[in-house]
């Protein structure tokens, strides 16, 4: 109708705009850390993947070393609301179903969490900044899925055998640089039915034929 007024978009103030850019600055060292180590990726890779300019990363972080610490820091948030979507709806799955879809994540997810790591490991100023600044435990990057599996973190040692599990899919992700996918099949397969038959909860056998 002639009469109506056309919708207004509301403004994003300067605050929203520079909150969103440094969330795609972020994001895109994260993926470029991934894909490249963080050796071999520099603040103009990370500008060209956030669609920004070099300098507009140098406005808020002095340095790649700055950067990192501060990725590093999103990671945990980052990977805990990536796997948590993945779940939602789902947590009433039985717990191959749940391992399976973990895995699934774990393939995405785990290079940046090995090449951090990694990072934290060999740059001692990295790592000296990262624990000063820092709100989240080192620890954190590679723990927090009890939410996911709480049948696990309920046992009477908490969050270890979680540990364990996450460790395997770790592995196993490793495992995939040298072999086939059929034997990784085999392998997270083994270990499910391992994990099962710990905690009581093997699949019934099969009943007598008919």
């Amino acid at each position: 109708m002639a009469d109506q007024m056309p919708e207004r978009r509301e403004r994003r103030t300067q605050k929203d705009r520079s909150e969103s850019m440094q969330r795609r600055v972020l994001d895109a060292t994260l993926r470029c850390i991934g894909e490249q180590g963080y050796i071999g990726v520099s603040l103009q890779d990370i500008a060209d993947a956030a669609g920004v300019s070099r300098g507009a990363i140098t406005h808020h972080y002095a340095s790649k070393i700055e950067l990192t610490s501060s990725a590093i820091q999103h990671f945990v948030q980052w990977r805990y609301e990536k796997v948590y979507g993945a779940f939602e709806g789902k947590t009433d799955l039985d717990l191959r179903a749940r391992l399976d879809i973990l895995w699934g994540e774990f393939q995405e997810i785990f290079p940046i969490t090995f090449e951090l790591i990694v990072a934290l490991r060999s740059d001692k100023e990295l790592l000296a900044l990262y624990k000063r600044s820092s709100k989240t435990r080192i620890e954190e990057i590679v723990t927090g899925y009890d939410d996911f599996f709480p049948e696990l973190s309920g046992m009477k040692v908490p969050g270890v055998l979680i540990a364990v599990m996450a460790a395997f899919y770790r592995g196993a992700y490793i495992e995939m640089v040298s072999r086939e996918p059929g034997y990784i099949d085999e392998m997270k397969q083994v270990f499910q039915d391992m994990l099962m038959k710990y905690l009581g909860l093997d699949d019934p056998p099969p009943g007598p034929a008919a």
